[in-house]
């Protein structure tokens, strides 16, 4: 397996877990379940580690691609930043997260504003994560960037203007 494709399986999990964790974070905030955010605390430091693996993977997974393709070097720096940003947002909020662990583990409670702080974060996470894996998708995938709102017609003979 080569990193590539190393960077194609683990990319995925930080993106789809932030927002399955989101959503989990959510219903153990409203049903004050303190299994259910434990459970989710250690559910996020698991993709953490998944999350590095793909930030690490970019690099090779580039190298890889752009001896067989070519591909905009702005795009691919745009999306390192995008994930560099992303992983680093995410590194802070598990030293948060293994803050709660910690408390939990002795016997406090872990503060109303701590645990709306984590919610807060995955889900800001997760669209982050969304916003840089557009931007990875657009490096083989050009048909996926944002739209132009004033569609240029082709120039065929059919429709050319005689030039003077």
């Amino acid at each position: 397996m080569n990193a590539a494709q190393i960077h194609l399986i683990t990319v995925h999990v930080p993106i789809v877990g932030c927002w399955g964790l989101s959503i989990l974070f959510v219903l153990a905030r409203l049903l004050r379940d303190d299994r259910l955010f434990e459970i989710c605390c250690w559910l996020l430091l698991t993709i953490l580690l998944l999350a590095t693996v793909a930030y690490f993977s970019g690099p090779p997974a580039y190298e890889i691609l752009k001896e067989h393709y070519s591909v905009e070097k702005e795009t691919v720096e745009f999306h390192a930043i995008l994930a560099r940003s992303c992983l680093l947002a995410m590194v802070v909020l598990a030293m948060i997260v293994g803050n709660a662990l910690m408390q939990r583990f002795q016997g406090e409670n872990i503060p109303r504003w701590q645990r709306s702080l984590i919610v807060v974060g995955t889900i800001s996470l997760a669209v982050f994560w969304t916003i840089a894996a557009h931007w990875g998708g657009m490096i083989r995938h050009p048909e996926i960037g944002f739209s132009d709102s004033h569609p240029v017609e082709a120039v065929t003979p059919e429709n050319q203007q005689p030039s003077d």
